[in-house]
C-alpha cells in the first residue's frame, strides 16, 4: 500500500505522490502501518480494535488481499495513545473483510483448553489402568 513517511499515513489507493504533502510515496510492509489520518477517504469501518488488535486486524487482512486503513476514534489521527481504532476498508469489500476477519477471530486453543485435554487423557487412562490390572490380577490395587 502506498504509504507517506513525511505525513505518516498510508493510502488504501495507487497514487504516485501524497495528496498532502507531494512527497513520493513508498510501498510500507504492514508492521510500519500508522494511523490513517485521512477523514474523507470513503472508507468504512469493519471493525473498533484496541490500537494492538486493530494492527493484527489490519495484517490479517493484507493478507487476505483487502486493503486496509487506520484511524483512532477522534479521526484527527494526532492522538500516540487512543483507545481505540477504526479499521477501514473499501465498501465493495466489506464482507469479504468481515469474513477475513471472522475467520481469524477462532485463533489457537487456548492454554487451558490443552491442560483440560491433557487432564482427560489423564484420568482416562489412570482408569485404564485400573481396569487392565484387575483383569489380569484379579484385584484393582497392587500388590
Amino acid at each position: 500500500m502506498p504509504w507517506c513517511h513525511t505525513c505518516s499515513v498510508e493510502y488504501p489507493v495507487d497514487l504516485n505522490e501524497c495528496p498532502e504533502c507531494g512527497h513520493d510515496l513508498v510501498d510500507a510492509p504492514a508492521r510500519e502501518r500508522r494511523m490513517y489520518a485521512g477523514a474523507s477517504s470513503g472508507l468504512v469501518t469493519v471493525a473498533i480494535l484496541p490500537p494492538e488488535q486493530a494492527f493484527v486486524a489490519s495484517e490479517w487482512l493484507d493478507r487476505g488481499g483487502i486493503p486496509s486503513a487506520l484511524r483512532e476514534s477522534g479521526g484527527d489521527g494526532g492522538s500516540l495513545d487512543p483507545s481505540s481504532v477504526h479499521v477501514l476498508v473499501p465498501p465493495t469489500q466489506l464482507a469479504d473483510a468481515r469474513r477475513v476477519l471472522r475467520r481469524r477471530r477462532r485463533g489457537p486453543v487456548s492454554v487451558m483448553t490443552y491442560l483440560l485435554l491433557v487432564s482427560a487423557i489423564a484420568v482416562f487412562l489412570s482408569g485404564t489402568m485400573v481396569i487392565v490390572r484387575w483383569i489380569l490380577t484379579g484385584s484393582p490395587i497392587p500388590r
